[in-house]
């Protein structure tokens, strides 16, 4: 299953990852997103008890919707291509997670190797470790970050960026997976840390596609 386009060969034309059950992807591209948005909504909405009454049907999957829509528009603004996040509410709530792909990252300067850029983000970012994902070389950054004065949410949030070169670019190049939760208000929580441990598990079966 191919995720998303990146590059003609012999660059990774895609990638593939195994997500957690429950958990759904939306197509941030506009001449897509709104079925990708739509096809995660019925698939959910699929899911509720038969002996719902019609109407509170139709209310459950307008919300959803316009939640879905609403994380999309965020994730796109920030260079996302792929956004991915729970749809299925555990013991009434939907776990308080997602994750966000970006578009490829090309550098445009001269004299800058792949390393360099990847020490330089990770000193600006956070606490950061060399990791292996599919065989390439890339840097995991865990941060917590403060509420801005616009947040929803008035906690602050655990992230995880995982940053991979591209095999086979001509240019160094660059893509960028961006996890983020709230957990349950206290990002240094086992729940959080629990969340944290659920999205590495995820990167490790990251794999390029070349198809």
């Amino acid at each position: 299953m191919t995720e998303q386009n990146l590059a003609p060969s012999p660059e990774p034309t895609g990638f593939n990852l195994v997500l957690p059950p429950g958990w759904g992807k939306i197509d941030l591209h506009d001449e897509v997103v709104n079925d990708s948005i739509l096809n995660l909504v019925d698939s959910s909405i699929g899911q509720l008890p038969e002996n719902i009454p019609r109407d509170d049907v139709s209310k459950v999957r307008m919300e959803l919707f316009r939640e879905l829509r609403k994380a999309a528009r965020k994730a796109s603004r920030a260079n996302g291509m792929m956004l991915y996040l729970p749809v299925e509410r555990v013991h009434g709530s939907v776990v308080p997670a997602s994750f966000v792909v970006s578009e490829p990252i090309t550098a445009t300067g001269a004299g800058f190797t792949s390393n360099q850029v990847l020490n330089g983000v990770a000193a600006e970012r956070g606490e950061s470790e060399t990791v292996t994902v599919d065989g390439v070389t890339g840097t995991r950054i865990e941060r917590i970050v403060p509420p801005t004065e616009r947040s929803e949410f008035e906690f602050p949030s655990r992230r995880v960026e995982y940053i991979i070169p591209l095999p086979g670019s001509p240019l160094p190049s660059w893509l960028a997976i961006t996890f983020s939760t709230v957990g349950d208000g206290n990002p240094e929580s086992e729940y959080s840390a629990a969340l944290v441990d659920l999205f590495d598990a995820v990167m490790m079966t990251f794999r390029w596609s070349y198809e």
